[in-house]
């Protein structure tokens, strides 16, 4: 079967490895179109996995030329999922709503927060005009293109539901064609702060009932397309094993091998949220100071967030004994190994809010912080961060004060508890089975759906193309009477920007492909050569062993032939002695009696 992958970036992949992989196993022919590259090395990755399996390929999803259509699409879903965060059930998590209103345009906030609007009864009726505005928006032609030409059995998107996505475009079109679709909640936090789902794929693939949950009742997907599978991208960690020993680990870190370490693990925070480097240095300073002596005297390894490097060129841990800054984004074995020995010989586990929490309660270490006001729209000011502490009995402990955070730590590294968060991991992790990977079950979950009947094609209603007609000429105005204050034009304006920096990251993916096939090429090379040379090398070896065969031969022969010499000699030696004496004794007979010689 044909499957069409459609990833915003390239970030999404670290999520889909395994099931990839498992679904090429599988016989799958797996296209992987990708929306834009990011910079944190899963591009080596995917050049493995492309190295790995020839039934799968890749390319860049084309950005629509019409830019008046485009950031027309994405002005209205911004608004709609402006608007999606008035409900009740956000009131506790203001940042998520800021954050959206941050890209909206300034004139469209201020019409949102009219007191008309205010009640639940207007902002349905503004939503379900801007859910008809985006219904009879024109089918994107670069789109229709890849689809017609991919010529899919399934098209799975992934995470879709980003702020202004142009992935619903890709799904709505799959939709219009008639092809099976299915969406891969991509993390934990998708579905409770991300943007909502506008049109209903067949099949929702979720992690866990919590997931289900809010596919269900945040966004309206109908129960029976929901599949619980599991944590497909977790399974990597599960019966998992350390390459080196702890003391080899310590001396590659830079730690001590004779005490126990806490491994702080950075959050990929807020933009504008307090400098967490900063903090972890004060965080440091206060385990120094503590009146716990386990607490005072433990070793540290901080892992910082691959995207937050900068930050940390101004913070000077030289000042702590016994601290370490160390790690990568686990992009492949190596990496990957690191990670696991990180948290595997750590004796707990301490961040704000970062799936490595996930991470811990699958190795077994207790996972801990502190909740400061500063960090609160990061931790209780989001949906997601409660399911840690809930979840399955919770997996992690939250100290309100330093003082708590501090007696929580020296508990975990005095009395380390038998298999923390063991419930959170049954529940939210492996919901089918702690004995059960979740990748096969995304892997029977796409194979179930492939086996369906391909769906009819979804035709746009007359009334939304009537209104598409309206829709222009009446925007057209509004964007030339006030411009960026009611009509995004980021693309228009950086459509150049864009198309250079794609072009140049598609040369540099080039050359990093023709460096690659080079490298193999001088692989082989080399391996002939060495093959060759070692094939000579046993060739003059059996030679020179021959050679001393035959000399060794020889010799032998050259000394039989002079002890068969000898022997000849002394043979006609002998003979000639033997004739002589008898010749005297002949010649004897004729002398006197006298004269006769005695032998």
């Amino acid at each position: 079967m044909n499957i069409l992958f459609s990833m915003w970036h390239l970030g999404s992949f670290r999520m889909y490895e395994p099931a990839i992989r498992e679904m090429a196993r599988r016989g799958h022919r797996i296209h992987l179109a990708l929306g834009r590259a990011e910079a944190l090395g899963w591009e080596k990755a995917l050049d493995a996995l492309l190295a790995d399996h020839a039934t799968i390929t890749w390319s860049w999803l084309s950005p629509p030329t019409s830019a008046f259509w485009a950031e027309l699409a994405k002005t209205i879903r911004l608004w709609a999922d402006y608007l999606r965060y008035f409900h009740p059930d956000y009131a506790s998590t203001p940042k998520l709503k800021a954050r959206a209103e941050e890209r909206l345009p300034r004139r469209l906030v201020q019409v949102s927060n009219r007191p008309a609007f205010a009640e639940l009864k207007p902002r349905q009726r503004l939503l379900a005009v801007l859910r008809a505005l985006e219904r009879a928006l024109p089918p994107v032609p670069e789109i229709e293109r890849e689809l017609r030409e991919r010529q899919p059995d399934l098209v799975i998107i992934t995470p879709l539901i980003y702020l202004g996505s142009s992935q619903f475009e890709v799904l709505r079109t799959a939709l219009r064609q008639g092809l099976r679709t299915a969406y891969a909640v991509g993390s934990w936090d998708h579905l409770s702060s991300k943007a909502l789902i506008r049109d209903m794929p067949h099949r929702v693939l979720v992690w866990n009932d919590t997931q289900k949950d809010e596919a269900v009742r945040l966004h309206s997907v109908p129960p029976d397309r929901v599949v619980v599978t599991g944590a497909q991208c977790y399974d990597q960690w599960f019966g998992r094993t350390p390459v080196r020993t702890r003391e080899e680990f310590c001396r590659r870190v830079g730690l001590p091998s004779d005490r126990p370490f806490l491994l702080y693990v950075c959050s990929a925070l807020f933009w504008g949220s307090p400098v967490e480097a900063e903090f972890v240095r004060r965080w440091i300073q206060s385990l120094r100071e503590s009146s716990h002596p386990e607490v005072r005297d433990v070793a540290i390894l901080i892992r910082p967030h691959p995207a937050r490097m900068d930050e940390w060129q101004t913070v000077d841990l030289s000042p702590f004994e016994h601290v370490a800054f160390y790690g990568s984004n686990p992009v492949d074995a190596a990496s990957k190994d690191d990670y696991f020995e990180s948290l595997f010989y750590s004796h707990a586990i301490v961040g704000l809010n970062t799936s490595a929490f996930l991470e811990g309660a699958i190795v077994g270490r207790p996972v801990h912080t502190v909740l400061l006001p500063e960090f609160h729209e990061n931790q209780e000011g989001v949906l997601h961060f409660h399911y840690l502490l809930t979840v399955g009995g919770g997996v992690l402990r939250a100290g309100r004060s330093v003082a708590e955070h501090h007696a929580q730590l020296a508990t975990s590294l005095r009395e380390p508890p038998d298999r923390p968060g063991v419930g959170f991991v049954r529940e939210f992790i492996r919901p089918l089975g702690l004995d059960r990977a979740a990748t096969p079950l995304f892997c029977d979950a796409v194979d179930a759906l492939l086996q369906q009947p391909r769906p009819e094609p979804v035709p746009t209603p007359v009334r939304y193309v009537a209104l598409r007609w309206v829709m222009y000429p009446a925007f057209q105005l509004l964007r030339w009477l006030y411009g960026s204050e009611v009509f995004r034009d980021d693309w228009s304006r950086k459509e150049a920007e864009q198309q250079r920096r794609r072009l140049e990251r598609e040369r540099r993916r080039e050359e990093r492909r023709q460096a690659y096939e080079q490298q193999k090429r001088d692989q082989e090379r080399r391996r002939s050569e060495e093959l060759a040379a070692k094939e000579a090398a046993q060739r003059a070896a059996v030679a020179r062993r021959e050679e001393a065969l035959a000399a060794k031969a020889k010799q032998r022969l050259d000394k039989e032939r002079d002890k068969e010499t000898r022997i000849r000699r002394r043979r006609r030696a002998e003979m000639r002695a033997s004739l002589k004496r008898r010749a005297l004794q002949w010649l004897d007979r004729f002398r006197p009696r006298a004269d006769r010689v005695r032998p």
